[in-house]
């Protein structure tokens, strides 16, 4: 009786112990932006006895506030102490003041009920001159700002169609579905554009398969996209490969701007695109533009870059596609025309879009006459071609010399075994009389 007393007594004491502390935080931190400090109060559930501290700065006391027994914590932090940043703006002219503060209701440990905020001040700068030509102070303004993240996109290969599962390897002529998706914190917020896909086989082998504008230029490798919401994109198409080459490098930007209220997201004019269309950017007798390099061989998600002038500025390509003579801008010059596609790039891209860069990869395999491989078997039928060439089977029975001497070996002992079988069965047997 008195093990099974000890046992639920450890029971308990390991659930009391998985009990989360009885404590957070009510409402929105108050935040006072002070000429000299930045004050910030909280108002708790119940009395904290825990910590306010500056995050990464704990073991100083001055950056740090342990006051308890009330249901408000708040710690006050001087501009010029606890690693307050201060970054200066343009516009609108001023000083942003910021930090970041760590409640912490545990007395020595962070459990999962405490809480870090961004504290940010922002002091807007205005000279003002009286008659009596007394200048006044600056005026302490709270500038209260609600950052929006920008979407995460990707790039998806699916088998079969929209629903289909992503796939990395597939045969010759087998359907799939090119997907690109945004997914973002807000709706009705972004819009999204995909522009500017190559395809390259790793090797510097470089083709595009949709222009600067997001227009599909060889109908057999990818049609014009279709956009069924407004942070969505895709198209089927059938898969292809180099010659030679098993992997294919997808690479494509998206264009991500703010929707205006009420209006639906613009998307490319493309007319129908014509066969054999594709421009090759890269190969034996030229470099690849900058912004057609070689991708990642492994997708992965695209966050926002700091400048979208960054990747504005792509070259012409290096070898001019057999269309491009149809059109009006090919008496141009080629330095002209480059130029003619960056200030169009310059006009159509405004202060409000980013370019996100995606990429994915995949396997394709030859056709083989009688085959219908599984997604294992592509895998292995895939490393088997990295490393040879793969031999049309025949109804022949091929042998090494060692082979054969030895089937030539063992034919003679099965002839010669046999030979004396016969002769020992068939002699004549001698009577005795």
């Amino acid at each position: 009786m008195t093990w099974r007393r000890a046992i639920c007594f450890a029971a308990l004491v390991c659930s009391v112990a998985a009990i989360p502390v009885d404590n957070n935080v009510e409402g929105e931190p108050e935040v006072e932006c002070g000429p000299n400090s930045i004050t910030v109060n909280f108002n708790t559930r119940n009395p904290f006895e825990g910590h306010v501290y500056v995050k990464g700065l704990y073991d100083q006391a001055g950056c740090r506030s342990d006051e308890g027994g009330r249901q408000v914590a708040g710690i006050e932090l001087p501009f010029d102490s606890c690693n307050t940043a201060r970054t200066r703006s343009l516009n609108p002219k001023g000083v942003f003041v910021s930090t970041t503060v760590v409640i912490s209701f545990h007395p020595q440990f962070v459990t999962k009920v405490d809480r870090a905020y961004r504290i940010q001040c922002f002091y807007m700068e205005s000279d003002k001159t009286v008659s009596t030509q007394i200048e006044v102070s600056d005026l302490t303004t709270a500038f209260q700002t609600q950052v929006v993240p920008m979407p995460v996109c990707k790039y998806e290969i699916l088998d079969g169609g929209p629903s289909g599962q992503p796939i990395q390897f597939a045969t010759i002529g087998q359907q799939v579905y090119h997907k690109w998706t945004c997914d973002s914190e807000t709706t009705d917020t972004f819009c999204a554009v995909v522009h500017s896909c190559t395809v390259d086989d790793g090797n510097g082998d470089t083709v595009q398969i949709l222009n600067e504008e997001g227009c599909a230029l060889d109908k057999f490798l990818l049609n014009n996209l279709e956009y069924p919401t407004d942070l969505m994109a895709g198209q089927e198409a059938h898969v292809y490969k180099y010659a030679d080459r098993s992997q294919l490098f997808y690479q494509c930007q998206i264009s991500i701007t703010i929707k205006d209220p009420g209006s639906e997201c613009a998307r490319p004019t493309c007319s129908e695109p014509q066969g054999f269309g594709a421009v090759k950017q890269a190969g034996a007798g030229g470099a690849a533009p900058a912004a057609a390099a070689a991708p990642a061989p492994a997708p992965a998600a695209a966050a926002a870059p700091k400048a979208a002038a960054a990747t504005i500025a792509q070259a012409a390509p290096a070898a001019a596609p057999a269309v491009a003579a149809a059109s009006p801008a090919a008496a141009v010059p080629r330095a002209n025309l480059a130029q003619l596609r960056l200030l169009r790039k310059k006009r159509s891209f405004g202060e409000n879009e980013g370019i996100l860069d995606v990429r994915v990869e995949i396997n394709t395999l030859d056709i083989i006459e009688g085959a219908n491989p599984t997604a294992p078997e592509a895998a292995a039928l895939v490393s088997e071609e990295e490393s040879r060439r793969r031999i049309p089977s025949s109804n022949g029975i091929c042998l090494t010399p060692i082979g054969f001497a030895s089937f030539l070996g063992i034919g003679t002992v099965v002839a010669t075994a046999l030979s004396a079988t016969i002769f020992y069965v068939a002699r004549p047997t001698s009577h005795k009389h």
